[in-house]
């Protein structure tokens, strides 16, 4: 019994291939196929996969992603996120279609964005720019998050104005990617940002969210280097309640005397 169980779990537990993914999701049925889209993009991601990120791959991906008419919106979505795992420039033109059609759906265009970022991909710069005017939050929020990592300077007169959207996520990440791209327009959000009792005033987030949020306007301060900052954050590195946000605040006020010195 003992031997029988031992083979039942491991053929339960055999890692399923790329190719036998795509071939569940072609042939599974709908509600079904998103979470093999979704394993797909995980097997994709692992360090190990290098030899499984081919070409044969990759264009099996972008059919589904360019398949509306047979694949749902989730499982698109999923695709989205996988060709961020392909350097090939088709990938990046793959998506950058996606983005440029007018017909998909916001959600698969948030992983569009998404990807491109991951892939710095400055030739989509253009395609991108259009979605800080969306009148989608979402959009307008993972846009302007993904200028700073695909990290090209042009980018800062555009990210600017985003610094007063309606929206506090869009203004957050507005300040962050000017951070990134070397610019201090958003040193006032990030401050706010740092305001641990005005982020519990907003209601609606725990406490995993504000740590995030003050982590990261610790990095972002770190970033500009203004002197003006020092004492916020020598400040939140002793009083804060969150040990990771002290941390991160002394990670931050070291960083920047040291830039600060030279």
């Amino acid at each position: 019994m003992a031997v029988l169980l031992c083979a039942v779990v491991l053929l339960t537990n055999e890692q399923e291939t790329p190719e036998s993914l795509i071939t569940a999701i072609k042939t599974g049925s709908p509600s079904k196929r998103w979470q093999k889209a979704f394993e797909l993009s995980n097997e994709l991601n692992r360090k190990d996969a290098k030899g499984i990120r081919n070409l044969a791959t990759m264009r099996e991906v972008i059919h589904i992603l360019q398949d509306p008419s047979h694949y749902d919106t989730k499982t698109r979505s999923y695709m989205a996120i996988a060709l961020a795992h392909f350097s090939e420039p088709e990938a990046a033109q793959a998506l950058k279609k996606s983005l440029q059609n007018k017909e998909e759906e916001g959600e698969v265009k948030l992983y569009d964005l998404w990807s491109l970022g991951i892939l710095k991909n400055t030739e989509a710069l253009p395609e991108i720019l259009l979605f800080l005017k969306s009148e989608n939050a979402d959009l307008r929020k993972t846009a302007v998050y993904v200028l700073g990592a695909i990290g090209d300077k042009n980018a800062i007169s555009s990210v600017r104005p985003l610094l007063n959207d309606a929206v506090e996520d869009v203004r957050w990440n507005a300040a962050l990617s000017l951070a990134r791209l070397g610019n201090d327009s958003g040193f006032e959000v990030l401050l706010k940002m740092l305001d641990r009792q005005s982020l519990i005033l907003n209601g609606a987030l725990g406490e995993s969210e504000i740590e995030a949020i003050m982590i990261n306007a610790t990095k972002g301060l770190a970033l500009i280097k203004r002197s003006e900052s020092l004492e916020t954050l020598k400040k939140i590195s002793h009083e804060d309640k969150n040990l990771k946000v002290r941390q991160a605040a002394m990670e931050a006020l070291h960083y920047q005397k040291e830039a600060l010195r030279v």
